[in-house]
Parts: C-alpha cells; structure tokens; sequence
C-alpha cells in the first residue's frame, strides 16, 4: 500500500466524526433544558393545585362548623371578609340561608414559600346550592311508604355546597401561576 497517497485521510475522518459528536452533544443539551423547563412547570402546577385542594379541604369543617353552631371560632383569621354575626353576609348566615350569593371569596389565605419573594394566595368561594330531604326511615320502610320526607324518623335534610378554590402564585408581584379546584360538598347533619 502507497502512503504517500493517503496521507490526511485519518485526519479528515477524525474531523467528521468529531463535528457528528459535537451536533449529537448539543441537541442533548437542548432536549434536557427543554425537558427541564417542562418538568419544573409540571412541579409548578402540581403545587398550585394541591394548594387550591387544600383550599377545598378548609372549606369542608368550615361548612360544617357554619351551619351546625353558626359560628366560626378558629376560622376568623382565614375569613373574608369578616362581617358582625348581624350582618346578612356573614358566612354562617349565608351558607344557611341564601343560594349562589354573588361574592367570589369567602376565604382567603396566604401560604409561606422557600422563596420571600414569592407569594401564594388562596381564595375560597362557597356557595349554598340545594338542600333536600333525607329520604327513608324504618318506619316508613315497614309502612311501605316510597315517598320523601314524610313519616317517623326522617329526620333531617342534605345541603349541597359548590366550593371552588383558586391558588395564585406570584413572584414579586407579576403573575406566575394559577390552578382552579371545584368541589361539591354534603353537609350531613349530626
């Protein structure tokens, strides 16, 4: 075999294996910033929701606490806004008597972050949608009444509430996030 002939080949194949190393590393380096980025937004959404259900979650003994003792002892601080027990918008008196009042929060809170600058509030609206009788008994059973409401032992009714709750996150104040929760919620009376 002639070497004077093939001299640089080596060289050459080397150059082009290089510059296909070199593209093959740099879009590795732009898929895992892309996958970086989508992951820190799907951890981002995943935060605000579950704050918004946790928004849900203080809404439930809230109801409950409002309609059975109409009163909202260790609630006031979260409560928006706080009006006299006289005054026909005071929570309790709402979610006992009115339906689907127009207000778009009766709760709000704000939850601390890793970060002083950024700031979670969480708003709650709860609204009376229906309430219903409990239907049977044992007497009625035995009686063989099929209807609703009547008869010994009915003792009671169901309240349906619609509780939306919302997460907003905001980093020096500009917007950066929100996530909505809906819920329906049955109060059962003890």
């Amino acid at each position: 075999m002639d070497l004077k002939n093939n001299s640089g080949y080596i060289l050459i194949t080397v150059l082009l294996l290089l510059l296909v190393l070199t593209v093959i590393g740099i879009a590795a380096i732009g898929t895992s910033t892309i996958e970086n980025s989508l992951s820190g937004n799907m951890r981002l959404r995943e935060r605000n929701v579950s704050k918004a259900d946790a928004g849900v979650n203080i809404a439930m003994p809230l109801i409950a606490r409002a309609v059975r003792e109409n009163d909202l002892v260790n609630f006031t601080n979260i409560i928006n806004p706080v009006f006299p027990a006289t005054d026909a918008n005071y929570l309790p008196s709402e979610l006992r008597s009115r339906q689907f009042d127009p207000d778009t929060q009766d709760v709000a809170f704000t939850v601390a972050d890793i970060n002083p600058a950024v700031t979670q509030t969480i708003t709650v609206d709860i609204d009376n949608m229906y309430t219903t009788w409990i239907e049977g008994s044992a007497m009625e059973f035995a009686a063989g009444y099929e209807g609703l409401g009547k008869g010994a032992g009915a003792g009671g009714f169901y309240t349906y509430f619609r509780v939306n709750a919302t997460s907003n996150r905001t980093d020096s104040g500009n917007p950066m996030a929100a996530a909505q929760v809906g819920a329906m919620y049955r109060y059962v009376p003890k």
